[in-house]
């Protein structure tokens, strides 16, 4: 928005219209007539005499137009872009149905703009999408009105990342990780050079590492499928912490739930493990190297081309999970700045015991704790209001979740 455009918005006074002038003397509002008042002429003002309203205006312009500030809403752009194109291509291949895809758009598009309005500063849709806005609001007029009042199910990645699986149809872990692979690399975003860091969506929207978890049973020596999860990508530290909030109260699997908030309130129960796998659970973490910027490969055991890193688990997951199997040595990072839930393997876990739920046992809780589920839950949903009113998003008693189906859901 240009400077006398600024001015017209938030400063016009409202006494001027095409027929009259402003008759107030003491008016410090912007006119863009002269005045005749009591005999005296009054200039046209040429910016606001208000200053604290200038210096509002002033700060607004200068945090949307901050370099890290303009990544995140470059790398919102550019993911919608390039999911929206990938999902277009499904269909077109018939490998997605049409609603299926429409209903995938509309998730990202509405978790997307979510994010961003709770931003700071916030982002309108024609920030993020300038001149398509209205072509997407006529198509999808229900995201554009409930993005600021129902809150997302999950994060934007996680809802790609249900796509690519669900077209490879594979349990080989590489296909669906080079397609991740390929999708981040077109989604990255260059910062300016001059800076001399590379934006990456590192810390936007995109997710580089995956997990993969299945069970093998003993007894029957039988394997289950492959389940992926990715770690939760927002921009933002509250914002991340507000989506993991959400997760627990209303998305992951209940007993993963359950680990994540007890783990969370560790110090406060004295509990050590919440939930206890039957064996074998196994669980792998990947980190995804971006394909232009692949320098180095490593080998499998039988040969090929390894284009991903495997990485061990960090301290919070084994604090959650001690019992998964990897085949990697334990890294003790107890320093993880990250929060409870944040990590791959939760996402993983939790589709793995909606799918297999019999394969994991609730520990019981020691003597005078009374923390249930629902305690914690109930927790987490007075968090998730509180934040919201932080940033200005309107909610009351009940929550709202959006679903690209149309239908209403409040909690």
């Amino acid at each position: 928005m240009i400077f006398s455009e600024t001015l017209r918005k938030y400063f016009l006074c409202d006494q001027e219209n095409p027929n009259h002038c402003c008759k107030r003397e003491n008016c410090r509002m912007y006119h863009e007539k002269v005045s005749y008042i009591n005999g005296c002429y009054r200039s046209a003002n040429e910016v606001p005499v208000l200053a604290e309203e200038r210096r509002i205006e002033r700060n607004k312009f200068m945090e949307k137009n901050y370099s890290q500030t303009q990544m995140s809403l470059k790398s919102a752009m550019q993911f919608i872009k390039i999911s929206v194109e990938f999902i277009q291509c499904a269909v077109g291949s018939k490998k997605l149905s049409r609603e299926r895809g429409k209903q995938y758009v509309k998730e990202i598009l509405h978790t997307i703009l979510f994010l961003c309005y709770i931003n700071n500063p916030s982002f309108e849709p024609r920030d993020v999408l300038e001149e398509s806005v209205e072509s997407w609001s006529n198509k999808l007029p229900d995201v554009f009105e409930q993005y600021k009042t129902h809150l997302p199910t999950r994060p934007p990645y996680t809802i790609l990342l249900e796509i690519v699986v669900d077209l490879e149809k594979s349990n080989i872990t590489e296909l669906i990780l080079d397609t991740l692979s390929s999708l981040n690399t077109q989604m990255t975003v260059d910062q300016n050079p001059q800076e001399g860091r590379r934006c990456g969506n590192v810390f936007c929207y995109i997710s580089t590492v995956i997990s993969c978890c299945f069970f093998y049973n003993l007894a029957t020596k039988q394997k289950t499928d492959n389940y992926f999860g990715a770690s939760v990508s927002c921009f933002g530290r509250h914002q991340r912490e507000l989506m993991i909030d959400i997760l627990c109260y209303r998305t992951w699997n209940e007993d993963i739930s359950l680990a994540v908030c007890m783990a969370s309130e560790r110090m406060n129960t004295g509990l050590q493990q919440a939930i206890q796998f039957r064996p074998i659970v196994y669980c792998n973490a990947y980190q995804i190297k971006s394909n232009s910027n692949m320098q180095t490969r490593t080998y499998s055991g039988n040969g090929k081309h390894q284009q991903h890193t495997p990485i061990p688990p960090c301290r919070k997951c084994l604090d959650m999970f001690p019992d998964i199997g990897n085949n990697l040595q334990q890294q003790n990072n107890d320093r993880a700045f990250w929060p409870y839930g944040n990590c791959a393997e939760v996402e993983s876990l939790s589709r793995l015991l909606n799918a297999h739920g019999y394969i994991c046992n609730r520990m019981p809780a020691p003597v005078g704790v009374r923390f249930t589920l629902q305690f914690l839950k109930r927790k987490r949903r007075g968090r998730i209001i509180h934040n919201l009113k932080l940033f200005n998003f309107h909610v009351d008693n009940n929550i709202l979740f959006y679903t690209p189906d149309d239908l209403q859901n409040a909690v």
